[in-house]
Parts: structure tokens; sequence; C-alpha cells
């Protein structure tokens, strides 16, 4: 990172913990202002820091050694100069209201029964502004989502999911029946101005939200045809699970508002009417339900929750 000597690095680490209370202060703000929506945010992805940050986040995953459209990776970005002039020109498109990320490269990967499946390859450049949002926007959202969520969030995975099914699926707590799903083609059917609306709910800055809107329309390049995004969120984008969970936090508050605000008393008056009570756990497009009533019961459950959904 800064290997010239260690006042460079204290400096680094100095600047990093500006951002760590920066983002900490969001998430306060956020968490006793569940209605606050927030200005003045774009200066913070124009910040050279904020930049540097996100760019060594981004040469640090494997997935850097792969080119997007502009065959840039992370063999060219090596060196500490390399890096400087990285982040001036991208931090003066930023400033200029210039910078407009490319389309994302498709790849097609096998999978282990023989399909294949679609991989995105973003410029390491638009990798790097997706995640300056991700910084920004991350600590905001974390304050919203729910419990019942566990994808593509930090300090969060699929274990919390199964410990949370082992823990209820016994006969003491009799959560015996159990609705698995998940929602097709997810993520490539997200609905742009959706989910503009839902970010725009806790963002109020023009400039943020046209950047993000920016990206989701960014296009697909594969072989050497250009293929228009409508809809759908950015394959391989750093920003994209977090925009989906933004997405997806609706179903959670469906759940919630339905079955999880419910205090002890409400639950225990719905087991003695044989009605039962449901309990939820997700991962991405992935869910379980977990019902303690009859049998007919959570089937009925079951139908009115895909009739409330659509509706």
């Amino acid at each position: 990172m800064y290997e010239a000597d260690g006042k460079s690095k204290g400096t680094f680490c100095r600047r990093m913990d500006d951002i760590r209370k920066t983002q900490e202060s969001f998430a306060r703000k956020a968490q006793t202002q569940p209605e606050h929506r927030f200005g003045d945010l774009y200066h913070l992805i124009c910040s050279a820091d904020w930049i540097r940050f996100a760019l060594e986040k981004v040469l640090s995953n494997p997935g850097s050694r792969t080119a997007g459209i502009d065959k840039i990776s992370r063999r060219d970005l090596k060196e500490e100069e390399q890096k400087a002039v990285f982040i001036r020109a991208l931090r003066a498109e930023l400033k200029a209201g210039t910078y407009r990320p490319q389309p994302v490269k498709r790849r097609w990967i096998p999978k282990a029964n023989g399909k294949q499946r679609p991989l995105g390859i973003p410029t390491v450049k638009d990798r790097v502004v997706q995640m300056t949002l991700k910084m920004l926007l991350e600590p905001i959202w974390e304050s919203d989502f729910l419990g019942c969520s566990n994808g593509f969030r930090p300090g969060r995975r699929t274990m919390d999911s199964i410990s949370l099914c082992r823990s209820r699926i016994t006969t003491q707590n009799k959560y015996l029946w159990v609705v698995e799903g998940d929602i097709k083609g997810c993520f490539d059917h997200v609905q742009h101005e959706i989910l503009l609306r839902l970010v725009k709910q806790r963002v109020q800055d023009k400039r943020v939200i046209t950047l993000i809107e920016t990206m989701l329309k960014v296009g697909i390049m594969e072989n050497g045809l250009f293929l228009h995004t409508e809809e759908g969120t950015p394959q391989g984008g750093i920003l994209s699970p977090l925009l989906a969970n933004i997405y997806l936090h609706q179903f959670d508050l469906w759940w919630w508002e339905k079955y999880g605000k419910l205090t002890l008393y409400e639950k225990a008056k719905r087991r003695r009417a044989g009605i039962g009570n449901c309990i939820l756990t997700r991962y991405a497009d992935d869910f379980i339900l977990l019902c303690n009533g009859s049998k007919n019961r959570s089937r009925k459950d079951k139908r009115g929750s895909q009739t409330d959904i659509v509706g």
C-alpha cells in the first residue's frame, strides 16, 4: 500500500480512521432518524482518500487480475505513481461530472450441472467508483435492514440462516413446516425505477442518484456486441449485492408487518387459535419461512404470501 516509509503508512491509517468515523456517523444518524434523507454526499465520492481506499480494496480482490473492456487490470496499477495518476484522473472526472461508466464485459462460466452462468467484469475504474458508493451507502442501509437478511452483509454469512433453522425446527419450538423458495431471475429483473425510488428514501443528493442510475443502465458487452440493460443490477458489480438487498428489503418488511413485529402475547394468542406464527430467514434471493401452525395453515399462509407480494 505505502511501502516507502512508516510516515506514509501512518498518514494512510489516520485517513482511513477518518473514513470509518464518517461511516459510523452515518450509521448513528440513520439509526436515530429513520426518516432522514442524506444530502451533500457526492463530495465524499470525489475525495482522494475515499478513492484511494476504494482502489486498494478493489486491487486486493483476486478479481482485479481480470481486465474489463478497457483492458486495464491490477498489473497496470502496481506502482504508487501509477495509482496516484489513476486517482487524480478519476477524481478530476468525478468532480467535473464527466465520469461515465463503461459497459460490463460478459463471460460465461461452466456450472457443475453442465449449464453456464454469466459473469460480469466491470472495468477497474468502475469497480472503484462502485466501491466508494458502497462505502457511502452501506452504513446507512445497514441501519435499516432487518435481522432476517443474511446475504452479502458485513459480519453475516449462510451459517446465520442455518443456525436459525436448527434452533427453531425442534419438537420444543415446533416450527416443523418449512416453506422454501427463491425469487426467480431476481438480479436480472430488478426494476430500475422502483430501486431508485427506494434509494431516494434515504439519499437526497441528486448527483449520487444520477451516478447510480448511470451504472444501472451501463449495458453489457458480449462478443463485440452491446446489449442495453433496461432492468437488473450490473453483473459482477461491487455495488450490486447492496442494491439487491435494498430492493429485497421490501420483502423483509412485508414479513415484518405480518409476522415479525408480533409481541409474545400476540404470538401465543395466535397459537391458541391454531393459526401459528412464521419466521423468515433470507440469503439474497433465497429464503425460508418456518411455520409452527398446522400443515394446512402453512399452505394457506404460503398462498397468501404469494398473493400479497405479487399484489
